[in-house]
């Protein structure tokens, strides 16, 4: 839905843009850094359509409503004993060769074709969705107080530019993002698709992933199947595909480790 902003707003929009760069150019401190302060969940929610709607603009969603149910069906057990089940979450398999799984906050959570098409069984799929929600568990894309006050701040001034616009508050979007809001939120998205998280994040990840995976019924060895195939990727065609999935990961060696001790300690 398109926002359509009066031009007597115009500038009043300015100077609260203004306002919000030289917020955002704030350095947080590391106190400030410990403090790991969330969003709501109703606000991460509701960025999560944002950033939902910027990933759309780079990346097709298959239309294929068989394949996306499968792995919904698969997202939706795991999320069942999640340490979030009552979040509602949405799995979308986005139509590239791109070898890349990502999520988004408030419950969005993406598989590329490419992935899919490495995969050789559900056990494997679970693995790397386990992952993912491991992720929107942590509540990684917005956890750091940085993160969280600059997604706030975006969040407030679109409320603030829909009410001056003589329209209610947009709790969800599903089409473009105008203007300099559009900007902002690309810029934040771009952040959570490609430049991932830290090392001990993911290690977190790789946890919680393994742990909900078994729990769910899997067998917690695909996860190193999933890794290894990774691992002969990377060996054998790194320098020809986008193995894009692994760019902010731990070197894959040292993760299959760390799972098989974790795996040796859950038999």
């Amino acid at each position: 839905m398109l926002l359509a902003i009066k031009s007597q707003s115009a500038v009043f929009l300015s100077l609260a843009l203004l306002f919000f760069l030289s917020c955002a150019s704030h350095q947080p401190k590391p106190d400030e850094e410990e403090k790991l302060s969330h969003l709501s969940e109703k606000d991460e929610i509701k960025f999560g359509n944002y950033v939902d709607a910027v990933v759309a603009t780079q990346y097709p969603t298959l239309k294929d409503e068989s394949l996306t149910q499968k792995v919904t069906t698969i997202g939706n057990k795991l999320v069942e004993i999640s340490g979030r089940p009552h979040l509602p979450f949405t799995f979308k398999v986005l139509n590239t060769a791109e070898v890349n799984a990502f999520a988004g906050p408030g419950g969005f959570v993406y598989v590329t074709i490419g992935l899919l098409d490495i995969l050789e069984k559900k056990d494997e799929l679970a693995a790397v969705l386990a992952h993912e929600i491991g992720h929107v568990c942590e509540r990684h894309s917005v956890r750091s107080y940085y993160n969280a006050q600059k997604i706030r701040a975006v969040l407030t001034l679109v409320d603030i530019a829909a009410m001056v616009a003589g329209v209610p508050p947009v709790a969800n979007i599903g089409g473009d993002i105008i203007g300099d809001f559009s900007r902002i939120v690309a810029n934040l998205t771009a952040v959570i698709i490609s430049q991932g998280y830290s090392r001990s994040w993911e290690t977190k990840a790789d946890e919680l992933g393994l742990l909900y995976s078994s729990k769910a019924g899997y067998d917690p060895h695909s996860f190193v199947s999933v890794l290894e195939r990774f691992l002969k990727l990377e060996e054998e065609e790194g320098k020809r595909i986008k193995l894009t999935i692994l760019l902010s990961h731990p070197k894959t060696e040292d993760r299959i480790k760390h799972i098989k001790s974790l795996i040796e300690q859950i038999e």
